[in-house]
């Protein structure tokens, strides 16, 4: 049985504030980095844990945090397989068919949601994104993406508003909250030994769900949308497959989610993974 983990930062216990990266390489900015990358890699060892508890023979993680370097590797439970690093081929690279579900660690609720601690999608920018007129944040777009595939959506790790999020969006899958965010920049948090244990028991449970959560497939043609607080778009240069509806708004269609992602982020349709190519061409 073979899972595929996204995460993140913002909904990790023990984390209220941004990512200080943004903020300049200093000596502080470096051990406050440090500490959350840290306070990141042990809930993924926890969900690692028991997902392998539950059933799993093979977890691989997206380091979905910024520039993909956020977990630390030295950490890392030795069993998990770990994509990691910038320039990457494709969204949610390596997820196939070949997965038996997908779930996600260190969650954080879509931009607009109240009380979200470090509620955003993307950018701060970003109002909002939509899939055939359903409101998504970064993980319900990673779960439309997985349903095309027919991987569900099986597992949430971090705040309780991202938490119940995914849960209206797919129903069954097993949530670990280990926040409760209180504001953009505050939250009620469990402490990190229980945080973990939280998502140890979740992750295994979670296991139990395959085969009764359904896919999250988003259909045939699909249109996405994305708002800007900000008007950001020129109407009168439209970027080559993108419809810009007005300065705030621009939408793209194709046949597949893989199809519209590849024109938002420039990605190579005809990839293929390095792995399924025969060895002498590779």
């Amino acid at each position: 049985m073979k899972v595929y983990i996204v995460t993140d930062l913002e909904g990790v216990a023990g984390i209220t504030q941004w990512d200080p990266r943004h903020q300049g390489d200093t000596p502080t900015t470096a051990l406050v980095r440090q500490k959350f990358s840290r306070l990141l890699t042990e809930e993924v060892n926890a969900a690692a844990r028991g997902l392998f508890a539950g059933g799993a023979t093979e977890v691989v993680v997206n380091d979905g945090h910024g520039a993909g370097e956020t977990i630390d590797v030295e950490l890392l439970d030795p069993r998990i397989r770990l994509f990691h690093g910038v320039e990457r081929p494709s969204y949610c690279t390596g997820l196939d068919e070949t997965f038996d579900a997908i779930g996600s660690v260190g969650t954080h609720a879509k931009a607009g949601t109240k009380h979200g601690n470090l509620a955003h999608t993307m950018g701060p920018g970003v109002r909002g994104y939509w899939i055939n007129g359903v409101s998504v944040g970064e993980t319900g777009l990673q779960a439309f993406l997985a349903g095309e595939f027919g991987v569900p959506y099986i597992f949430c790790a971090g705040d309780e508003w991202a938490v119940r999020e995914m849960q209206q969006l797919c129903p069954g899958c097993v949530g670990a909250a280990v926040k409760l965010g209180t504001s953009k920049l505050s939250a009620l948090t469990a402490a990190p030994e229980r945080a973990r244990a939280i998502i140890e028991e979740a992750a295994r449970e979670a296991m139990q769900a395959i085969g009764r959560v359904k896919p999250l497939e988003p259909g045939s043609p699909v249109v996405f949308r994305e708002e800007h607080h900000e008007p950001i778009f020129d109407v009168e240069s439209p970027r080559e497959g993108c419809q810009i509806l007005d300065s705030h708004t621009m939408q793209i269609e194709g046949e597949t989610l893989r199809d519209v992602l590849n024109i938002k982020y420039g990605y190579d349709p005809e990839w293929t993974p390095v792995w399924k190519q025969p060895r002498e061409e590779v």
